[in-house]
């Protein structure tokens, strides 16, 4: 009986993938935007074609508005403009949403949005071209109002094991 347990231990741990999303902001001072949180749905992507990737921004007090917001995503995903945005509310954001080349997702907001929001992006529909395993990095990139440069945000890392 304990050889069994200890097997299908073992063979549970090689066979289950498990998803492991991390967000990484670019710079922790409280003058710019950064990113909060990063998750997957379903978790664990590893063989599933169509996830829904969330990412949440915050957007400090002390920093200008942000006009627009680009993305830009790892190799082995391609984007799609079916992207959801909303504030800390829940209030649907209006932005256009552009994709360059299925990897660059650039969310231009018709209102600035202002400082002490936080955002939720949902990527929803998003492909994978292969069976994903290591790491992905989404870069993430913000223009403030009365800036012509984007400001790094950060990088949301996803680990698919």
């Amino acid at each position: 009986m304990k050889n069994i347990l200890i097997s299908t231990a073992a063979i549970l741990t090689i066979v289950v993938p498990i998803g492991n999303a991390i967000a990484q902001p670019a710079n922790v001072t409280s003058n710019f935007a950064r990113i909060t949180n990063f998750s997957e749905f379903p978790k664990g992507i590893r063989h599933w074609s169509t996830p829904r990737h969330t990412l949440k921004i915050a957007i400090s007090q002390q920093s200008n508005a942000v006009s627009q917001i680009m993305i830009e995503a790892p190799n082995n995903i391609v984007l799609d403009d079916n992207i959801d945005i909303s504030n800390q509310s829940g209030e649907k954001i209006n932005a256009e949403i552009t994709i360059d080349d299925n990897k660059k997702a650039t969310l231009t907001f018709s209102q600035p949005v202002s400082p002490g929001t936080n955002l939720t992006i949902e990527m929803n529909k998003v492909r994978k071209l292969r069976a994903t395993r290591g790491e992905m990095l989404y870069r993430v990139f913000a223009n403030f109002v009365n800036s012509n440069q984007a400001v790094p945000v950060g990088i949301a890392r996803l680990r698919v094991s």
